[in-house]
Formats: structure tokens, sequence, C-alpha cells
């Protein structure tokens, strides 16, 4: 399952305003990959603008990891933000269903750390 938010924003706003408020959430942008650059550097093309940013709350991610260090296979969350038909789009795939696939013991952590992840959304589109 994916959650999509449309902004009026542009994706680097977006991704910026994500940067600006993550902290306030207990959260910690680790890089950004920029997906149109990097093709370009490898002579691929993508019409569209792609950003994707991981991100992580390092509290979470100490649970996760000493309960079942599988888990860094899904680690650390990200958010794309990218530009699909005139607008820009900002999707996370669930944390809830990615961690439930692995250790469904440890679902409520994952959906309270998707709530976190969807305010940071909400507040930066």
């Amino acid at each position: 399952m994916q959650y999509i938010e449309i902004s009026n924003k542009t994706v680097q706003e977006v991704v910026d305003s994500i940067k600006e408020l993550a902290p306030n959430h207990g959260f910690g942008v680790q890089h950004i990959h920029n997906i149109k650059e990097t093709l370009s550097s490898k002579g691929k093309k993508l019409d569209a603008q792609c950003q994707v940013i991981d991100i992580c709350n390092p509290n979470v991610a100490e649970t996760f990891l000493n309960e079942d260090i599988s888990l860094a296979c899904i680690m650390p969350c990200k958010i794309a933000v990218y530009t699909q038909d005139g607008e820009t789009n900002i999707t996370l795939n669930s944390l809830v269903q990615l961690v439930d696939d692995i250790n469904p013991d440890l679902i409520e952590l994952a959906q309270k750390t998707q709530e976190g992840l969807l305010k940071i959304i909400e507040e930066a589109k």
C-alpha cells in the first residue's frame, strides 16, 4: 500500500520542507537521492523530477534492529517526491505493511512511526 499526497509546491520545495520538518518529529534526513540527476550522469533520461529521501528515527531504528536485525532491509524509510501529470506527488510505502511481512510483533511501533512520517508529509505539502 502506498500513501500519496499531491502538493502545489515544486519537488525541491517539498524536499526542502521535509528536511526542515523532520527533526520536529524525531526524524533525520540521512540522504537525498536525485534520481533524475543520477540517471543523467549515466547517460539516461528521465522526464519527471524525482527525488527520494532516506529518513530515519534513530530511536525506532534502535528498537527495530535490536528486535530483528533483518528489518535492516527496509531501512531507512523512504519518501519519494516526483512530478507526474503536471503535479507534485509525495509517496510513502506503508511501513506497517512492510514490517508486518517481516516481524508482526513490531506492528504497533511501525504504526506510530508511520503516523509520524505522514504528519511530516502533511505539513510539507
